[in-house]
């Protein structure tokens, strides 16, 4: 027996749209991609031009493991944190070189995904919504790493720092309304 999507808000686009919609509507999830795309950014050329391949190919590896799960799994403090922490990377500057970068996106974006594929697990639709968001991704972090390519001028390095605080920020208000109010 399969089930309605009660995971995603309808946008009468069928799964495939909302999927595309829930990577906007999530904003763990939004927060972490940008904050990835900034520290790739940061990192250099190599690291941006890869990550907008690597980030949509794990994420639906990941998806697609998370579908298999016959329960839900509940990290959101945990996976919240992470994207704090990738937040203050950003902030920072710690300079990550890309064979230690890019598995650590890949490792994340791999790990959101299984919590989100798990959230569709059973659900009719769920491999289509999950296709939707893959593409999403890829689009936002196409778009993001190329009209932030390096080389940028001093005012775009102070900028990306200021989003990486923002990122922070708002990940250590959702923890503490996930402290407030637990799931």
């Amino acid at each position: 027996m399969t089930l309605p999507l009660a995971h995603l808000t309808p946008t009468g686009l069928g799964p495939w749209g909302d999927g595309m919609a829930r990577l906007f509507l999530e904003p763990t999830e939004l927060l972490l991609l940008i904050g990835l795309v900034l520290l790739s950014v940061q990192a250099g050329r190599p690291c941006s031009d890869r990550l907008p391949l690597l980030l949509p190919l794990a994420w639906l590896l990941g998806g697609l493991i998370g579908l298999r799960q016959p329960s839900p799994l509940l990290l959101a403090v945990v996976c919240t944190a992470l994207v704090a922490l990738v937040g203050l990377l950003v902030v920072l500057r710690i300079p990550l070189q890309p064979p230690l970068l890019l598995p650590l996106a890949g490792g994340l974006a791999g790990l959101f995904a299984l919590v989100a594929g798990s959230a569709l697990a059973g659900h009719e639709g769920a491999l289509a919504a999950l296709l939707g968001e893959t593409v999403a991704i890829a689009v936002l972090t196409t778009l993001l790493s190329q009209a932030l390519a390096p080389p940028h001028p001093r005012w775009l390095a102070i900028g990306l720092r200021v989003g990486g605080s923002w990122i922070t920020a708002a990940s250590l208000l959702m923890l503490g309304w996930l402290a407030r109010h637990p799931q």
